[in-house]
């Protein structure tokens, strides 16, 4: 393309406040842009990155109608970093546009890495971390309880840890970055195997903040068996006390279940978590690409506060009802990886009011760009 215009097409869905990505030949892109909007002529923050073969371009397209295609015209500005990682060592504040939104906690003294506080609209803290019911509930966080027999996800004189070993953040006009490589350990310190955990944090309005997360676990000391329990999940948030379901909250997923009833071991795209703090309504999603082994994940999700997608407790979840052996253990040999894919969506009211059936789709399926003719 041109690296001054190209189109992007809503496709048969209207979009809001979507992630889009338009992939350039090196060279075609000046350091730091913005795009301006035809229709509107808002300009719009832009942000470049560059790789190995080509470059990119993403943006946030704020509102497009269904079926519509819209212009952008790229232009060359000073950079900006409206998602900024502050890195202290041990922990690394993100905010957005000035605004804090939440720390991702990797010291060596904790028992994994972890994002708290999560910060909704009007600076409420939508999470929760070492509750007095579950102390190992670390707000927002990847955990599993039986690695190769190791209990990874509780917290105490037997339990391992995953280890923080590395860790590289940047912050950006569109989104700021964190990656980090960890191991898990058992109470002795042997590792049982590594993960590489990337996320990505996007400039959007406080009431939709949005942390993408690729995880990736690597069987680099052995094979890893991952035992069938509820006790775990690829990617866990645990809720602000007061928007447990003993109090103001309402859980609800992708197909409509409500309340831990309805929602507890199915599965679903996406697992929703909303209610009050503070008189705010506020919720926190968890969705799961379509793309993630085992896709759509069950759900350990209670009326207590805790929201997790467990890929690996089929048999528990079912009853062995749909399983041949009516287990859902999982065996990754030597050498091999699983990858999988999430979006945490903190957003203002209950998932109705986020259209967090609009955003799953955005995540699974965003707009298409191209060159403009």
């Amino acid at each position: 393309m041109a690296f001054d215009t190209f189109k992007v097409d809503a496709g048969p869905h209207a979009r809001s406040y979507a992630p889009v990505t338009i992939g350039v030949a090196k060279g075609g892109l000046p350091d730091s842009a913005r795009v301006i909007d035809s229709v509107t002529g808002a300009s719009i923050p832009a942000q470049i990155t560059r790789g190995d073969q080509n470059d990119s371009l993403t943006f946030i397209a704020e509102h497009l109608a269904k079926g519509e295609t819209r212009v952008y015209r790229v232009e060359e500005v000073p950079s900006a970093d409206y998602v900024l990682l502050n890195d202290e060592g041990g922990s690394i504040d993100v905010s957005i546009g000035g605004s804090a939104f939440t720390t991702f906690l990797y010291s060596k003294d904790h028992y994994r890495p972890h994002f708290y506080p999560v910060y909704g609209k009007g600076g409420k803290e939508v999470t929760e971390t070492g509750a007095s019911d579950h102390k190992h509930h670390r707000s927002v966080y990847v955990a599993y309880g039986e690695v190769n027999d190791v209990d990874l996800w509780a917290e105490g004189a037997n339990s391992g840890r995953i280890v923080n070993e590395s860790v590289e953040s940047s912050s950006g006009a569109v989104f700021g970055s964190i990656s980090t490589a960890n191991s898990w350990q058992d109470k002795e310190g042997n590792v049982q195997m590594t993960d590489e955990q990337h996320w990505v944090i996007y400039n959007l309005p406080e009431d939709r903040r949005v942390i993408e997360a690729t995880v990736i676990f690597k069987a680099t000391h052995g094979d890893v068996l991952f035992t069938d329990t509820k006790e775990g999940g690829i990617m866990s948030a645990r809720v602000a006390p007061t928007m447990k379901v003993s109090n103001t909250g309402t859980i609800t997923n992708s197909f409509g279940g409500t309340n831990e009833s309805e929602t507890w071991g199915k599965r679903a795209n996406w697992c929703d978590y909303s209610g009050y703090v503070d008189g705010a309504h506020l919720g926190i999603a968890i969705f799961d690409h379509i793309g993630n082994p085992r896709h759509p994940a069950h759900w350990h999700v209670r009326n207590y506060g805790l929201m997790t997608a467990n890929i690996f407790g089929r048999g528990t979840f079912e009853k062995g009802g749909q399983l041949i052996d009516g287990d859902g253990k999982h065996l990754l040999k030597a050498g091999d990886s699983l990858t999988f894919r999430y979006q945490v969506v903190v957003h203002a009211g209950d998932s109705d009011d986020a259209d967090l059936n609009g955003a799953y789709h955005n995540f699974v399926n965003p707009p298409k760009a191209s060159a403009a003719e």
